[in-house]
């Protein structure tokens, strides 16, 4: 039988206004996450929704969060000293450890996935670039908090280059680098995952589906046609786990279970 585990209750720290819609919440609790891993947060009263680890520390954490709906409506309205809950981590993370340089692609809100990544990256000496996929200026978060890492931070808004992100990363690819790692729109994933077979380059990705429970009862995160919840499996994936995954790229369910169309 499945463990039902008891949401943690935290207290929010500081609350970062990152754009006009984009903010970090700092939790106070010492958390034990692999970059990649994500917590199913509790707003009593309200739901809880999946975020990935934006990244941590020895005492505290942070998630961050796009608001997009209802929930996240009310989740930033929370201010220094609130309270809310999580239970996790939960899912599969990123293989960065024997790497020596590697090139991160985040975008949206799956920009959280992986700055955690790229900062234990740099905490293991791995020479990282980040590509910061982005539709205008304001939607660009973390650049700062990136380069205090020691990350090499690429957009197109830098210099005054306005190459879409694929572009720029088509270009990127063509360097020596030992791993992607992506988190965005599905359908940049698709195509980072495509280029990496054909290339023969290592890759993972982080594919977001509706998660209701995050410990595979439910089945919402299930994908066609091998049934696995990407709650469990995923949702980090190698390029060859994804390419298996028929939907990918082509469609999602949402919370009720119909189809989406991505295009």
């Amino acid at each position: 039988m499945q463990h039902i585990e008891q949401p943690t209750i935290v207290t929010v720290k500081e609350v970062i206004k990152e754009s006009s819609n984009f903010k970090t919440f700092v939790l106070d609790y010492p958390l034990d996450a692999k970059p990649g891993q994500f917590l199913m947060v509790w707003l009593p009263g309200v739901d809880s929704k999946p975020f990935s680890v934006a990244w941590q520390k020895e005492n505290e954490f942070a998630i961050g969060v796009i608001k997009v709906g209802p929930y996240t409506k009310e989740l930033f309205k929370l201010k220094k000293g609130d309270k809310l809950g999580f239970t996790g981590p939960y899912g599969t993370s990123y293989n960065f450890e024997d790497k020596k340089k590697i090139l991160i692609l985040g975008g949206g809100s799956g920009i959280a996935s992986v700055t955690y990544l790229a900062q234990r990256a740099r905490e293991n000496n791995i020479e990282v670039d980040f590509l910061i996929a982005a539709k205008d200026k304001k939607s660009i978060v973390y650049e700062k908090w990136l380069e205090d890492q020691g990350i090499n931070v690429i957009h197109r808004f830098k210099k005054n280059n306005h190459e879409r992100a694929w572009d720029m990363f088509k270009e990127l690819s063509s360097n020596n680098y030992d791993s992607w790692y992506a988190c965005g729109p599905e359908l940049l994933l698709k195509k980072i995952v495509d280029l990496s077979i054909e290339k023969k380059t290592k890759c993972q990705v982080s594919l977001e589906r509706y998660m209701k429970c995050g410990i595979g009862v439910c089945g919402s995160c299930c994908v066609d046609p091998l049934g696995i919840c990407l709650c469990q499996a995923g949702p980090v994936v190698n390029a060859t786990f994804a390419n298996n995954i028929s939907e990918f790229g082509e469609y999602y369910r949402d919370g009720s279970g119909a189809k989406v169309n991505f295009k």
